[in-house]
Formats: C-alpha cells, structure tokens, sequence
C-alpha cells in the first residue's frame, strides 16, 4: 500500500512540473551573457547538441538519460534549478511528443 502512495506522490510531483522549452533555456543563456561555445568548454557537450536542445529538435536529441544530465549541466552554469529545468524540458518534450 506503501508503495502505491509513494508512486501516486511521485506521479502528481511530476504533474506539477511546469514544462521548459529550449526557447526559455537559450533566453535565460543569453540574458546571462554566455556563449554557447562557453557552455560547450565547460559541459563538453557538442556544440550541435547544444543547438538541437535550444532549438527543441526533439527527434534528433540523444537518449533521454544522456538528455537529462546535458540540460542538468546548462542549467546549473545559466543559474536555473538543475532538477526542475531538466524534468521541465523533458515534460516538453512528452507533451509535443504525443501532440503528433
């Protein structure tokens, strides 16, 4: 019974994420003045993955696990909250997903 709260909890926790675009990830990058080849040095993420996370090019972004840690990383240089930009980014990405 435990386990059907917890797992309740969590689905209702993930419910409350508010979706994040790469949109808003490239504007925040920009307002704090980096550059993407300044996150590409630091994250050692391409530079071409970079784009494809900003530009929201869902279908052509690595696997979800390699996803979440490269927006995780972003998100800590551009001063976001690592977990709720990652889970929001890929929240997104599920809702335009099953929008198709």
């Amino acid at each position: 019974m435990a386990m059907t709260a917890k797992k309740s909890k969590n689905r209702t926790e993930q419910d409350e994420v508010e979706p994040v675009s790469g949109e808003a990830i490239k504007a925040k990058r920009q307002a704090m003045g980096i550059s993407l080849d300044e996150i590409k040095e630091r994250t050692k993420i391409g530079k071409f993955t970079l784009k494809l996370i900003e530009d929201d090019m869902y279908s052509s972004l690595p696997a979800t696990v390699y996803l979440k840690s490269f927006i995780k990383q972003i998100a800590i240089i551009i001063g976001m909250d690592p977990t709720k930009t990652a889970e929001g980014y890929l929240k997104k990405m599920r809702e335009s997903k099953k929008g198709k």
